[in-house]
């Protein structure tokens, strides 16, 4: 029988090589020495970046305000009842929905929809979906991301249901 979803172990980033990590410092470190003009760029790139950042969190912890109002007494119950757990891996369902909420850009614990969209909803960027989320859900699952072009989800995944359904749809990851 197939341990609850409750008991699923939670997303364990992977460490960054030391190797990668000695490149990386020596790139940095020589263009600091040999092109000190990027330092200027970095630097208003930095600052624009913390302007914009101040001005645009407060929008955003208004929208999450009142979805956390609107959705009050909302959980993860709600959220699997829209998917049929004999059809649906429930372990998938509870990564998509705790790494959804792991990912949103507030501090709020925002009760999630399964018809809820990942980028005007949520206000997920493209980037933190391809990037991040897809594979801390594929390793808490146990679902493998290869031949992910031939899910029928791909390129269609634009909802919380959806996210859900295209890992349904892959295969599982084998033993290495």
């Amino acid at each position: 029988m197939k341990q609850a979803s409750r008991f699923m172990p939670k997303y364990k980033p992977r460490k960054a090589s030391k190797p990668a990590l000695i490149i990386f410092f020596t790139v940095t470190l020589a263009i600091v020495i040999y092109q000190p003009w990027y330092l200027v760029v970095i630097a208003g790139i930095a600052l624009l970046v913390i302007v914009w950042s101040a001005i645009d969190q407060p929008k955003l912890e208004k929208h999450f305000q009142k979805l956390c109002e609107e959705r009050s007494g909302l959980s993860i119950c709600e959220f699997s009842r829209d998917f049929d757990p004999k059809l649906v891996d429930t372990w998938i369902i509870r990564a998509v929905y705790e790494q959804l909420q792991a990912a949103l850009p507030t501090e709020q614990t925002v009760p999630i929809k399964a018809s809820d969209g990942l980028f005007d909803t949520l206000m997920l960027d493209e980037d933190d979906l391809d990037l991040d989320l897809v594979e801390e859900i594929a390793q808490r699952t146990s679902r493998s991301l290869e031949g992910y072009e031939s899910n029928p989800y791909y390129g269609k995944v634009t909802t919380a249901r959806n996210l859900v359904l295209f890992f349904n749809h892959q295969d599982r990851a084998s033993a290495t």
